[in-house]
């Protein structure tokens, strides 16, 4: 019994496998943010252009720049972000302008090593004390100005805004991704009828407190004590890049 759930490494993986399996409904599940939506837009053409009719994509894609301003409009007090190097090569910095001029914050995009992250954070410390252009790009061995405008505009052929439910933020406007008209035959939720439940905190959780920096992780109740790494009851601890998991181990 149980299904048969395959791990792949790319999305196109799993146009090979409708195409060795046709008597099967292949489902690949779509998820992350601008740096992932390529490959799942180019993973859907592949599939129209090549006529796979057993394939589709059961899509869960979300975009920063919705997200960002939500946490502003919350009345979080953020005086700036600091930005992902992998969603800005596909994004540029262009998004980043458009959050400043919108609101009076800065903007460093970094990379991941300890170092990258450290000199964005003096980047973005300076921006905010000193004035001057509050957008900086502290990644640029890996970041453009301009991005990767191909890579939006496949996206933007194949997907369109929507609707999406965030941990700790509940529903934002346009801040998921929807497969388009055109493409509806490869939309798992349209080909299966599908629909998808708001999820529901587990009582006592404050876990989108925690994402929104209301709170620390230890101002938690369940913190360490229901809710462990080995046993985590909130999203925030399950992983190693969960922020109650980092303040569990090393605070």
């Amino acid at each position: 019994g149980g299904a048969d759930v395959r791990i792949v490494y790319s999305p196109m993986q799993a146009l090979e496998t409708a195409r060795e399996n046709p008597d099967k409904e292949v489902v690949f599940c779509g998820i992350g943010f601008e740096t992932t939506t390529p490959g799942s837009a180019v993973l859907i053409k592949s599939a129209a252009e090549k006529n796979i009719g057993n394939l589709s994509i059961l899509g869960a894609h979300k975009t920063m720049k919705p997200a960002m301003s939500a946490l502003l409009e919350s009345g979080t007090a953020i005086d700036g972000y600091i930005c992902p190097g992998h969603v800005s090569v596909i994004t540029g910095m262009g998004m980043y302008r458009e959050l400043c001029n919108e609101y009076p914050i800065a903007c460093t995009v970094t990379g991941f090593e300890a170092e990258e992250i450290l000199v964005g954070i003096l980047s973005l410390v300076r921006s905010i004390q000193n004035g001057g252009d509050p957008v900086q790009n502290a990644y640029p061995r890996v970041v453009r100005e301009e991005g990767n405008p191909k890579a939006r505009s496949l996206v933007a052929e194949v997907f369109e805004p929507s609707d999406a439910f965030w941990r700790g933020l509940g529903s934002i406007k346009g801040s998921g991704l929807a497969v388009r008209r055109e493409y509806e035959t490869f939309d798992a939720y349209e080909r299966f009828g599908l629909e998808v439940e708001e999820g529901v905190e587990p009582k006592g959780c404050r876990c989108g407190e925690v994402l929104r920096g209301v709170c620390t992780p230890a101002e938690c109740p369940l913190f360490g004590n229901r809710c462990v790494p080995g046993d985590p009851v909130g999203a925030c601890m399950v992983s190693s890049e969960g922020s109650c998991a980092a303040w569990y181990n090393y605070s």
